[in-house]
């Protein structure tokens, strides 16, 4: 074969590769401009605490809950059992476990789409406290810290006149637990402190006095939370 035809079959190969690429890349531009519901990104997103139930689960919750309007009581990987407890277009709850549930909030960024998890562990033996997360259109994670500023021990009392300074608040309550929970529309995200439940009675009594049970934020590209 001389060197024009070897030319003009290289051509050709080229040719065919460019028209097989380009359905799977306009696929993909359709893909990523689709809007976001919390159900597609229920049944698609990869978030560890999902591995638990397969997609075909997820799916198969998704369609009972849609057609049925209750509840499928599904087994996950370890026998435990979850169920789907809200579904509306922008926000999806699930009972994970008994002590956990997972909520998923579909966000507006200007032109763009958001996509926020609060994943919540702990019962009535325990102090309950979440998780935050935050991810693109694409499901890949991004800095929560962009998107929310978390409160401190401090912001969750009205120190003033108590006659308790931060260090003795802190020395009080060595760690904080926070229960985050959001829901559908412009529902805010709450943040309740649940510390308290694991320190002693009589610290308990003293702090409760002074204390702003949950705080609230609304959505602004962002979460800052206020009493």
């Amino acid at each position: 074969m001389n060197l024009s035809a070897i030319r003009v079959n290289l051509l050709q190969w080229l040719l065919i590769a460019v028209c097989l690429a380009a359905p799977a890349a306009g696929h993909s531009a359709v893909k990523e401009t689709e809007r976001l519901t919390a159900s597609r990104v229920f049944a698609e997103i990869p978030l560890e605490v999902l591995d638990m139930l397969r997609p075909s689960t997820r799916l198969d919750m998704l369609d009972y809950y849609a057609q049925a309007d209750s509840m499928l009581v599904a087994v996950d990987a370890l026998g435990g059992s979850s169920s789907l407890q809200q579904v509306t277009d922008d926000y999806l709850k699930l009972s994970v476990t008994p002590v956990s549930t997972l909520e998923i909030k579909i966000l507006p960024y200007g032109k763009r789409q958001l996509v926020m998890t609060v994943y919540t562990t702990g019962g009535d033996d325990m102090a309950k406290d979440s998780e935050v997360r935050f991810f693109d259109s694409g499901m890949q994670p991004l800095p929560a810290g962009k998107f929310m500023k978390a409160p401190t021990l401090t912001d969750f009392f009205n120190l003033k006149g108590s006659g308790i300074s931060e260090k003795e608040l802190k020395e009080k309550v060595p760690f904080i637990a926070v229960e985050y929970t959001s829901g559908p529309g412009e529902t805010p995200l709450e943040a309740t402190l649940t510390s308290l439940r694991v320190i002693s009675q009589e610290e308990r009594d003293l702090l409760t006095a002074f204390l702003i049970p949950t705080l609230t934020a609304s959505w602004k590209k962002s979460y800052r939370f206020t009493p």
